[in-house]
């Protein structure tokens, strides 16, 4: 009986462990969204002097809950991640709580973008998670020490994480949950054949000229690419006007989406700025200066600002449908590749 009861602790211990773990990683791997969900919890706190370390919070809070998550799934410093679990989540559900009793304009941003809780499931979420960790770590007592192996297993799955973050932070996202997704098509590209669903989930991109007229066809008018620049004080306008000159160099149209005024956007004259919401432009592409193809208003693919391609001629001169599926199985395999590493050294070292 004893021996059930010590193994039904460690699987409820290392239930918990694998939700920090996969909610860190989520989080990480899009660290731009992490950004836009702790600036939404400083608002709602009163906060909101504090938006410029958003970024740096949301990335921190993320690596903890893949460290104790690591933690809870090997045993390694179990007293540290059984205490960590506790506190985590008794700030989780008291902050859910306070979403769900004030009926918050947000979600409670526990599993990134990837998809959202109502206010009462992410309550009743972290309240399980809770009794759970009651269960696995209470009384605190006898906790042991994991076997030599479990902390190799530690480090490298620690490693690995880091790898992935670096990554994200210097590219766009492994995985994007955003509604502008490889293959979706655009709101104004839509005809009276489209049926009620693609109306329903196709996004928006709304924008206007210097005069206040809408243009959103003009990004499903053919092949295009769209600089997107949701923060004007820290875009690289020198590299952005070199994309641009690339661009119009080729056979498609480019569009430089600004949110801002005019008097923010420091190009040359001859390249017209459209202007857009803010959170459209950081939801289109989380890179800030980063650009975006469209074929007839489907998106084909993306480049963060740093890794624009060298010879977009040859990009845009590919078949559309086959330059979306190559670059949509690099990703996927990238992220199931991630994936699998991690279980391997979890489970198998």
């Amino acid at each position: 009986m004893k021996a059930f009861y010590r193994n039904f602790r460690r699987y409820c211990a290392g239930l918990v462990g694998i939700v920090f773990l996969v909610t860190g990683i989520l989080k990480l791997w899009d660290p731009v969204g992490t950004m836009l969900i702790v600036r939404e919890y400083f608002k709602f706190l009163g906060m909101a002097g504090l938006a410029p370390i958003a970024r740096g919070v949301g990335i921190g809070m993320a690596f903890i809950e893949c460290t104790v998550g690591i933690g809870l799934i090997t045993g390694v410093l179990r007293k540290a991640s059984a205490i960590a679990a506790y506190v985590l989540m008794g700030l989780f559900t008291f902050l859910t709580l306070l979403l769900w009793i004030f009926d918050a304009p947000m979600d409670c941003g526990c599993f990134g973008e990837a998809f959202h809780l109502t206010h009462a499931q992410s309550f009743l979420k972290n309240v399980i998670l809770l009794v759970l960790c009651v269960v696995a770590f209470a009384p605190f007592r006898e906790f042991g020490n994991a076997k030599t192996h479990r902390g190799v297993a530690a480090v490298l799955s620690t490693l690995l994480i880091i790898g992935a973050a670096i990554y994200s932070n210097l590219h766009l996202p492994i995985v994007d949950f955003t509604p502008f997704n490889w293959g979706t098509q655009l709101f104004s590209s839509l005809d009276d054949e489209a049926g009620e669903a693609e109306f329903r989930n196709a996004p928006i991109l709304s924008f206007s000229d210097a005069s206040g007229a809408y243009c959103d066809d003009l990004a499903a008018s053919g092949k295009v690419v769209v600089f997107s620049v949701y923060d004007t004080e820290k875009a690289d306008w020198t590299r952005l006007e070199e994309h641009y000159r690339a661009a119009f160099a080729t056979d498609v149209l480019p569009l430089v989406l600004v949110s801002g005024s005019a008097q923010d956007v420091l190009l040359p004259p001859d390249i017209q700025p459209y202007f857009c919401d803010y959170k459209t432009l950081i939801t289109l592409n989380r890179s800030n200066g980063g650009g975006t193809y469209f074929y007839y208003g489907e998106l084909i693919h993306k480049w963060s600002a740093r890794h624009f391609p060298s010879d977009l001629a040859k990009d845009v001169a590919d078949d559309p449908i086959a330059l979306s599926t190559r670059h949509i199985t690099r990703r996927r395999i990238t992220a199931q590749g991630f994936c699998v590493a991690l279980a391997a050294i979890l489970i198998l070292v």
